[in-house]
């Protein structure tokens, strides 16, 4: 695929947009991306598509904003910090579901300004900084699609893995996790009827709920067993 710079890929802004997710075992990979190269460009960094992520997740001492997860609550929050490592760059990071299932999402450049973190928080959800634990640790490398009719964005996920603070990192190995960010009322993409053609259908999936089950299973996911058949039977072995 032709190469796109993150200054263009910005401009790329989905202000009303349609969030899909997906995720299948890598082996599928090439089937789904064959069919579509002349559609898309891949986001290229110092020469770099392939880009690390790594990610710390934070939540009360009482799992405040996992449980409203698990009961589906909406007007719900995450909080996290992401850094992108090609980069060096840190955001602290608000994601909002809505009572109208619509995601919104919030950040500021991360540095050691603490006051500035607890103000950004407090003024943005029911939660004080100085509440927060660091309970969750995220990496994964990712590629990123821009249709070239510049209305669709995609994130294609791999190496995802998770730690609880240490750097015994569980990974669910050959697990492709895609999202696709297009315009409302865009229509079927390119990319959607690639999937389609392989049975590969919308799923919902958590990296957050995904990382707290692997490493925190006391806590109560029922609402998420199928879930995690659904993603065992993915993965051709009991990974979660």
């Amino acid at each position: 695929m032709p190469a796109i710079s993150l200054e263009d890929a910005n401009k790329v802004g989905l202000m009303d947009r349609v969030d899909t997710k997906f995720y299948f075992h890598e082996r599928f990979l090439p089937n789904v991306l064959m069919p579509i190269i002349q559609y898309y460009a891949v986001l290229e960094i110092k020469g770099e598509r392939l880009m690390p992520y790594e990610s710390a997740y934070y939540d009360t001492s009482s799992f405040q904003m996992l449980r409203w997860h698990q009961n589906g609550k909406l007007n719900r929050y995450k909080i996290r910090k992401r850094r992108y490592v090609l980069t060096d760059e840190t955001f602290l990071e608000i994601k909002f579901k809505s009572n109208k299932s619509k995601t919104e999402k919030y950040r500021r450049l991360n540095g050691i300004d603490y006051e500035e973190d607890q103000r950004f928080i407090s003024q943005r959800t029911p939660f004080h900084w100085l509440d927060l634990h660091h309970i969750l640790n995220n990496k994964f490398d990712r590629m990123m699609l821009i249709n070239k009719n510049m209305r669709e964005r995609v994130s294609i996920d791999l190496n995802v893995g998770f730690s609880n603070g240490d750097d015994n990192y569980r990974y669910l190995d050959k697990l492709v996790v895609l999202e696709i960010k297009s315009q409302r009322h865009l229509g079927t993409t390119e990319l959607q009827r690639s999937l389609k053609n392989l049975h590969i259908l919308p799923n919902s999936f958590s990296k957050f709920v995904t990382g707290m089950y692997l490493h925190y299973k006391e806590q109560k996911y029922n609402n998420f067993k199928r879930r995690f058949l659904h993603l065992n039977k993915t993965m051709e072995k009991n990974i979660v």
